[in-house]
């Protein structure tokens, strides 16, 4: 009996250290979800300003919504930066991850953290850098070009993570097979190594559109008068009306993303983002 006691009190930090972290981890959890919900039901209000918790449920505001002009041109800037940034941001991350999965060299751990730093580095200081180096070469106006090369900068990091992943868990005797039975290592790479990739690919591409479609530090230095995208807009609209709309706007776009994660999640697993 006291042999037991004495296990028992000797686990009792480690049980109180495991309940505290628990305790942290839901605590950031509801902290980060909690906004999003918040945003999602106010949305739905029947009120004809923004309030929580609603007086009432209505979805006129999301019928609203689909009337305005700005909407309408924001969203299709939005799709369009988006498509374009990803399609860029597919080639250039298959490129480079083919590279770091396949070839030892010196410097290699420098064009590693070159190619992540995105994700590393905070938006504003990426957007406020290029806007410094448009203004610099007097490019400034080209707004929907600025910010397809923008949105692609900072989309490359996830195409190449997940295309990394893909590609460093593939057996290279495969490409070895095709090569010996006649394949250039054009044609291996095109049929046997995107084909295994694909999951990747996929992955990453989903990944960069969904994060082009709603970022908005980056667009916000880079958007010009004749190209804004939907989450800009947003913010603008924000600063000059108090109803509902911007809300209903936001609840559209946490569902597109939502949507987008889901897909991948049932094609080819979250698990393609941390294998490695």
């Amino acid at each position: 009996m006291a042999e037991i006691l004495r296990r028992s009190r000797a686990m009792l930090p480690w049980r109180l250290a495991r309940l505290a972290f628990l305790g942290l981890v839901a605590f950031w959890q509801v902290f980060l979800v909690a906004p999003i919900v918040i945003i999602v039901i106010a949305s739905f209000t029947s009120a004809n300003y923004m309030t929580f918790p609603p007086p009432g449920f209505s979805v006129k505001w999301f019928a609203e919504v689909m009337s305005l002009s700005w909407f309408k041109d924001a969203l299709v800037t939005s799709l369009i930066v988006a498509a374009a940034s990803t399609a860029a941001a597919a080639v250039i991350g298959i490129l480079a991850a083919r590279v770091l999965a396949r070839h030892h060299f010196r410097g290699r751990v420098v064009v590693e953290y070159v190619v992540l730093s995105p994700l590393i580095l905070p938006g504003v200081v990426l957007g406020f850098a290029l806007f410094n180096a448009l203004v610099y070469f007097r490019l400034e106006d080209l707004g929907l070009p600025n910010l397809i090369a923008g949105h692609t900068l900072v989309t490359v990091p996830f195409v190449v993570r997940s295309v990394w992943s893909a590609m460093a868990g593939t057996d290279i005797s495969l490409e070895e097979a095709a090569q010996s039975l006649g394949a250039n290592p054009a044609v291996a790479f095109w049929k046997v190594v995107l084909p295994t990739a694909r999951p990747g690919i996929i992955a990453g591409a989903i990944l960069a559109f969904t994060y082009s479609f709603n970022d908005l530090t980056m667009s916000i230095f880079l958007s010009g008068v004749d190209a804004t995208t939907l989450p800009v807009q947003v913010m603008a609209n924000i600063e000059y009306s108090a109803d509902p709309t911007p809300a209903a706007v936001s609840t559209l776009m946490v569902g597109l993303t939502f949507t987008f994660f889901i897909i991948i999640a049932r094609t080819v697993g979250l698990r393609v983002f941390t294998d490695r």
